[in-house]
């Protein structure tokens, strides 16, 4: 069993006030850090060293804000920073991040709020943008359900097996153990790609499952072939865990 990998955070305050590296954070927001060992903007009025690098929001408006101006965003879970281990991969190479448990995620529409910092971030053209959006959705709902919850089957193609499959994921979520996984979500670019990756805390899958006969009639599980549809190409790695989707921009 995958669980999510906790890194040393602190809360940078000064007065009571949370602050950003010497800026105000919004009182909605809650100001983490990585461990570092110099404050990476050289600011020597920083309330603690190690420095704030991320900031954590688990409703829209925190999200959107903490990705936009901090370029990611961590859910807070019990006081600690709910994050994968691609979060120090993702500070090096100056990556857009995002990590949210499986509960946080279900509930808002992650894909669409890294999509539109994402695009805004690099000028992105609004078909490449709408398929990039798409094709993340479409990962993070295949991580979400088929990882993080443990649901092997999707039949949605009836009102029964809707009704099902619904009652399955509601009483998943119920789980701590599940709703409290950690789900990743960054993206790295060029001057000639952008590569997304979705990372889920499941117990992963076979290629077997990857390559198995398209069903035409089947209005669900058929998220990876959308996702190959819109990604001039597509990586499947960590044992069924990790999708990466590169594009041309």
């Amino acid at each position: 069993m995958s669980h999510p990998h906790i890194l040393p955070t602190v809360v940078c305050s000064r007065q009571g006030m949370a602050r950003f590296c010497g800026v105000d954070v919004p009182d909605h927001l809650q100001a983490l850090v990585v461990e570092r060992t110099t404050c990476p903007n050289g600011n020597p009025d920083c309330a603690c060293n190690p420095v704030v690098s991320i900031v954590g929001g688990i409703d829209e408006a925190g999200i959107g804000q903490a990705l936009t101006d901090f370029g990611g965003c961590v859910e807070v879970a019990d006081g600690k920073l709910l994050a994968g281990p691609h979060l120090q991969e993702a500070l090096a190479s100056n990556a857009l991040y995002m990590a949210l448990s499986t509960a946080t995620a279900y509930s808002l529409a992650p894909a669409h709020l890294f999509c539109d910092v994402l695009a805004k971030r690099l000028a992105l053209g609004d078909k490449l943008r709408d398929g990039i959006e798409l094709a993340v959705h479409e990962a993070i709902i295949n991580g979400l359900l088929h990882g993080n919850l443990e649901i092997s089957s999707d039949d949605r193609q009836t009102l029964a097996g809707f009704e099902k499959f619904c009652a399955e994921v509601a009483a998943k979520l119920t789980v701590p153990s599940l709703a409290d996984r950690c789900i990743e979500v960054f993206a790295v670019a060029d001057l000639a790609t952008v590569t997304l990756s979705v990372v889920d805390s499941g117990p992963g899958y076979t290629s077997a499952l990857v390559s198995a006969p398209d069903e035409p009639e089947k209005k669900s599980g058929r998220g990876l072939k959308l996702i190959s549809h819109f990604a001039d190409h597509v990586e499947i790695g960590d044992g069924g865990r990790k999708l990466s989707m590169r594009f041309v921009r």
